[in-house]
């Protein structure tokens, strides 16, 4: 199929932001999509709202308000499912009017989202934050990654049940500190995970972890380039990894996926979802079950965008020379 976009949120005649989207498909082929909104980043009367597109609808439906804290700033949820059933989701509640202030919570819904527990704290720390998605490591633990707004730092909880991430462990000592934040994880093979970083160095940074995600290499620099912008990666259907961000190491004017098949070694192919004068940024990447691949992400703030596409879409601009990792 051919590249398809379409709008979730727009609010250009409102006086407010949307950013930091995350998409997820249920059980029952619907598309959820949540993302903060507010007067302005930070502020304390930023909610979370959610918008969701049925298997044959043609637009995506109006947007609800998820969580509320009435009077406490929330902002960055990641939402997921590891199994269609039950819907996963964090995000955080700022204490103050910054970053550096925010508590992650956690909360899940079994009922297709009628309802969702109470959220609860996801972490002790303050100052932690949450982009991208968890995976599953082969001792069936729990990797989540997260960062430290305050220390520019990556992390990952290592935890065993859903539903007690409290006892969790934070590690990744990837020296990134001051560098690095909003990772975002992939299994490579066997019990080798890798990560990959935004920056404020101009390209992406790279770690790996040999043993199942519990401990992570010195972050290193990439030839990938970044303008300090947010990443993902998903791995495809027919094994073919997929990067979703900005060609750039100073402008989000570019939002770009690019194809590896040697397990991100190299990058074979390479195709703009969106290119102009505006910033498209923050893009969220989930596969469906048919294949299919889903990316939200912002437009100036004013707009979050829904793009769907398929493999063959990008593999129309195979590049004559693989763009190198490292």
């Amino acid at each position: 199929m051919d590249l398809e976009i379409k709008t979730i949120r727009e609010i250009t005649k409102e006086p407010a932001i949307v950013h930091c989207s995350s998409i997820v498909q249920t059980k029952a082929g619907d598309l959820w999509c949540v993302w903060y909104e507010c007067p302005y980043e930070t502020s304390m009367d930023t909610i979370i709202k959610i918008s969701r597109k049925g298997q044959n609808d043609a637009d995506w439906g109006p947007d609800e308000t998820l969580f509320d804290f009435h009077g406490m700033g929330l902002g960055n949820p990641v939402i997921w499912t590891m199994d269609g059933k039950e819907i996963h989701i964090v995000f955080s509640a700022l204490l103050e009017e910054s970053w550096v202030k925010g508590q992650i919570f956690y909360s899940s819904t079994t009922d297709h989202g009628k309802t969702w527990t109470p959220p609860t704290l996801f972490v002790h720390q303050i100052g932690f934050m949450a982009k991208t998605r968890p995976v599953i490591n082969r001792n069936n633990q729990i990797l989540f990654p997260l960062y430290h707004e305050g220390e520019i730092c990556p992390y990952v909880l290592v935890y065993d049940d859903w539903k007690s991430p409290l006892a969790g462990k934070l590690i990744a000592e990837t020296m990134a500190r001051t560098k690095a934040i909003q990772p975002t994880l992939l299994h490579l093979e066997q019990s080798t995970y890798l990560m990959l970083s935004r920056t404020n160095q101009g390209c992406i940074y790279k770690s790996l972890s040999y043993n199942n995600g519990l401990s992570w290499s010195i972050c290193t620099p990439t030839k990938l380039p970044n303008p300090n912008s947010a990443l993902d990666l998903v791995r495809l259907l027919s094994g073919e990894v997929l990067l979703v961000y900005n060609p750039s190491p100073i402008n989000r004017n570019h939002l770009t996926v690019a194809l590896s098949k040697d397990n991100t070694q190299s990058w074979f192919a390479r195709r703009d979802i969106v290119h102009g004068d505006g910033e498209y940024s923050y893009p969220s990447a989930i596969i469906d079950d048919k294949g299919r691949i889903h990316v939200s992400y912002t437009e100036n703030r004013y707009i979050i965008k829904h793009a769907v596409f398929a493999k063959e879409w990008v593999l129309e601009k195979t590049l004559s020379e693989p763009i190198p990792t490292e």
